[in-house]
């Protein structure tokens, strides 16, 4: 039977792009070449070699990229990752997505996180989470709670981590109605107790001038510890009340809690606004004693005092 001119074409095409190939083609060698690159700090290679490669790799090894890749701000190899996985997982796992929307909003992408995490067929409360937290974090208050209205909206339960970041944006918006919104569905949710919350209610409410909540808040605290004080500290220096400030400093100091140097700092500087000279001293004297006095967060408002 003769060959064809086409079939001796296709031939010398198909030797010319299907070369022989050096390295390893199953998934666990592949794999396992990866993993070398990565402990000899070469990401950009690993990922090329796993971009390259026409199969699906364990879950576990796109978690470590994704890892790694917010780690260094790798936001190309990020994509490459994100690119592979939904590639040849048709239906990857939530966990492995969250991972990547939380990739994209360290590298500064969160266009990019957003609209991964609208093309997700299922969201879980991680999903949720992430993209509330990078908003927060980043800057955007505005988006942060408007998205979690959608979250309440959907049914979906906030977790700890999503109250705590939603609280931090309510202080930034200073949306006091809001806050005692917030407020009541973690007491509706039962995470009275978390001490994280219980200092950020404190906070807002301190934000948005309304000090007093903010220290019935604080005493409804059953053990503050060094947050939950510097913040109340903060709040009452930051609302002209020296005085308080000053008096929940020492409070602190019935208590088995080491106050933060920042605590300290705030301390002196409530002391220099009501000139309470004899309280600073006193300050002075703790700070020795805790070898704080070269701090350069306390020694320099203690001579601003």
């Amino acid at each position: 039977m003769g060959v064809s001119a086409a079939s001796i074409l296709n031939h010398i095409l198909y030797s010319r792009t299907h070369k022989p190939q050096t390295q390893p083609t199953s998934a666990k060698a592949l794999t396992n070449t990866i993993l070398t690159h990565l402990k000899a700090g070469c990401l950009q290679k690993a990922v090329s070699i796993l971009f390259a490669a026409p199969v699906l790799f364990p879950y576990s090894l796109y978690a470590s990229l994704f890892q790694i890749c917010a780690s260094n701000h790798a936001i190309v190899e990020a994509r490459k990752v994100e690119s592979h996985l939904v590639t040849f997982s048709p239906t990857p796992p939530v966990f492995l997505l969250n991972r990547a929307i939380e990739t994209y909003g360290k590298c500064g992408c969160l266009v990019d996180a957003r609209e991964l995490f609208e093309e997700m067929p299922q969201r879980d409360g991680g999903s949720w989470n992430v993209m509330i937290t990078l908003y927060t974090q980043g800057g955007y208050p505005e988006k942060a709670l408007s998205l979690f209205s959608d979250m309440n909206r959907s049914g979906v339960y906030a977790s700890e981590v999503t109250f705590a970041s939603v609280l931090g944006s309510c202080g930034a918006m200073l949306a006091l109605c809001l806050s005692r919104q917030v407020h009541g569905l973690i007491v509706k949710y039962g995470f009275v107790g978390n001490v994280i919350l219980e200092s950020s209610l404190v906070d807002v409410y301190g934000k948005c001038q309304v000090i007093k909540d903010g220290q019935r808040m604080f005493d409804e605290i059953k053990n503050p510890i060094a947050v939950s004080w510097n913040v109340i500290v903060r709040r009452y220096l930051e609302m002209d009340d020296g005085t308080n400030a000053v008096f929940m400093f020492f409070k602190m100091f019935q208590t088995v809690v080491r106050p933060f140097n920042f605590t300290f700092s705030n301390a002196l500087i409530a002391c220099s606004s009501i000139f309470a000279l004899k309280e600073g001293k006193q300050i002075h004297g703790v700070a020795i004693k805790m070898g704080l006095e070269d701090d350069e967060v306390v020694s320099s408002p203690l001579m601003d005092m």
